[in-house]
């Protein structure tokens, strides 16, 4: 810690002598006050108190650069200025509010003490100020003058944006920045629709390859894990490149490597393509969060996020609806191609409609736009002067997430709870074909139109997500303009408590002497309640780590990513051993056992992040 040094203040007519000019450094240690000649401070009749920081303390050097001249006085003695400053803080004049190893002071009217009065070179070349001045009084100057240090002149030729320059993000218009969150979105729901397509496949895999059937929904699960090993990649990537690069070469390669998938001879081609494609698409489970809080100011981010919270998880609802009837009239390749062409198409909305949201790379856009207009090469932004690596910010960028699972009960408890949910989703891929083809007789186009109720009640949970957001607002209100974490825990408690009512609901209504649509409005209930699930745990991660909650986010979604890509391998032999009723009760009594996480969180989470070494 750098040793303290003292304010000063001297004379209505005294003059500092800083000596000859030789550039930065100690340029004399003489000070004339009344014509008198002191080698220290300790003689200046206006310090009062200083008077007993004694000789040789302090010394003056000078300053010179582009933005202008100072003087500072750099403290020698450290005891001795403690003990000044002590004797300041007990005198009648205001004392400095933070005392630092070295006070500058540049030379303009406009600052601080040393600001009244001109200064003159004489024949010297020596530099010296009259202090007094007309329209003070004598020996007095403004304590707020005296005693508050002036701010470091600014760069000019720092590129920045003021809170309401059109150029920044947060004023973007509102057709813009709802352009920007739909086409991510739909780029969201092309990638995810891609992971459960291929369960209309499995027929025919079986029959063209001669496999069996779990290797067969591998491709399901490898094309998940690629998107949890790829977040961890992908996200740090977004925060040195941009999001709009990311977004571009994650998705044209993601379109290349899917045509391998569709043209594939064997089925080991197969799998290896469906986890790169995986490991690609996976931009849009990491990146895109970062870009609905680019374009919307906190406290507003509120309804488009629950909007992007719709796009990953509708997705695997939309996969079977468009691969059954394709599956059971066309080919399985189909399937593929389709994803292809709309890959296409969003690369080509990518292009054109999502400009760069991150803001250091939209003021890096800015400065070398600057550069090229104006030809002056001093134009940069603050991240062109970091000295930062991508090979700096790997190491934690993947160990932070891991950790905190590890370390913080909350982030864990949240992980496990949105991991059994999207596991169970990505099961239904299996559970639910196996259902309703046994107990009604469903076809493959049908089968998939039975995963409607589940997109439906997702749906359904965005749309009524005004309805806590509102409450959310008026906690936010009540504490003083920012809402505490547990604010978001009531539309996880509706979601406690819906989740596994819907599975309940479907296992004792799959009979096949119930109607089928009793199971789909069990499904449609589990959709609403998982969507308020996924809703509450993203926010109360990023409201509990504000400044990890992009390690919180990305541990969430390993996580999730690696349970849902293990449970489709077990849900035919669950099924079959059980049977619908069995096997989704035991799943019903699973997300039960969870519920009460949100309750706990509300009574118990305020304590938790006290002890937290990552919360806020």
């Amino acid at each position: 810690m750098s040793p303290p040094s003292t304010s000063h203040q001297l004379g209505p007519t005294s003059e500092v002598d800083i000596g000859h000019g030789h550039g930065h450094g100690h340029w004399g240690h003489s000070y004339r006050v009344d014509d008198a000649e002191h080698d220290d401070l300790a003689h200046e009749p206006m310090l009062g108190p200083l008077s007993e920081v004694g000789r040789n303390s302090f010394d003056v050097e000078a300053n010179n650069s582009p933005h202008g001249s100072a003087i500072s006085l750099i403290n020698h003695d450290p005891p001795k200025a403690a003990a000044a400053a002590a004797a300041v803080g007990s005198s009648p004049r205001p004392s400095h509010p933070s005392l630092y190893n070295q006070d500058t002071f540049p030379l303009s009217r406009t600052t601080t003490l040393v600001s009244w009065g001109a200064w003159s070179r004489d024949q010297a070349g020596k530099q010296s100020q009259d202090f007094s001045d007309p329209f003070l009084p004598q020996n007095s100057v403004p304590a707020h003058d005296l005693w508050v240090l002036p701010e470091p002149p600014a760069d000019p030729f720092l590129v920045s944006f003021g809170p309401d320059d059109p150029r920044h993000p947060f004023n973007w218009s509102l057709m813009k920045k709802w352009t920007i969150v739909i086409v991510v979105c739909s780029a969201a729901v092309c990638v995810t629709v891609a992971s459960s397509i291929q369960a209309s496949t499995y027929t025919n895999l079986i029959d063209e390859f001669g496999i069996p059937r779990i290797e067969a929904v591998a491709g399901v699960s490898l094309y998940v894990l690629g998107f949890g090993i790829g977040a961890l990649f992908l996200g740090p990537l977004s925060e040195f490149y941009g999001r709009s690069i990311i977004y571009l070469v994650s998705f044209a390669l993601f379109t290349i490597f899917n045509i391998p998938i569709a043209t594939a001879q064997n089925m080991g081609i197969l799998l290896f393509f469906r986890l790169v494609t995986g490991l690609c698409g996976a931009g849009f489970l990491s990146v895109a969060g970062g870009t609905v809080s680019d374009l919307f100011r906190p406290g507003t981010t509120d309804l488009p996020t629950a909007i992007y919270t719709l796009a990953p998880l509708s997705g695997p609802c939309l996969g079977p609806i468009l691969g059954g009837y394709l599956n059971q009239n066309v080919t399985w390749r189909a399937t593929f191609y389709l994803i292809i062409g709309w890959s296409a198409v969003e690369c080509v909305l990518l292009w054109f409609l999502v400009p760069e949201t991150f803001l250091p790379m939209v003021l890096k856009s800015e400065a070398k736009r600057q550069r090229a207009q104006t030809g002056e090469a001093a134009w940069r932004a603050p991240a062109e002067m970091s000295e930062r690596k991508v090979s700096d910010v790997f190491p934690g960028a993947l160990w932070v997430p891991i950790r905190m699972m590890m370390v913080e009960k909350m982030a864990l408890a949240l992980d496990v709870w949105t991991s059994l949910i999207l596991g169970i989703i990505y099961l239904f891929f299996n559970a639910i074909p196996f259902t309703f083809r046994t107990l009604y007789n469903f076809n493959l186009g049908e089968t998939g139109l039975a995963f409607f109720a589940l997109g439906l009640g997702m749906v359904i949970g965005t749309a009524t997500q005004p309805l806590f957001i509102r409450g959310i607002r008026d906690k936010a209100v009540m504490a003083g303009g920012k809402a505490p974490p547990e604010a978001r825990l009531p539309v996880g408690m509706a979601g406690a408590v819906l989740a596994p009512l819907g599975l309940l609901w479907f296992a004792l209504s799959s009979f096949s002497k119930m109607p089928w649509i009793m199971p789909m409005i069990g499904t449609l209930i589990f959709g609403v309640g998982s969507v308020y699930i996924f809703t509450c745990v993203f926010g109360f991660l990023v409201a509990t780590y504000p400044k990890y909650a992009a390690s919180a986010m990305a541990g969430n979604t390993l996580l999730r990513c690696v349970w849902a890509a293990g449970f489709p391998l077990f849900a035919n032999p669950l099924y079959q051993a059980l049977g619908p009723e069995g096997a989704t009760g035991l799943l019903a009594g699973l997300t039960a056992l969870l519920a009460p996480i949100p309750f706990i969180l509300a009574r118990i989470g305020p304590r938790l992040r006290a002890q937290s070494e990552y919360a806020s």
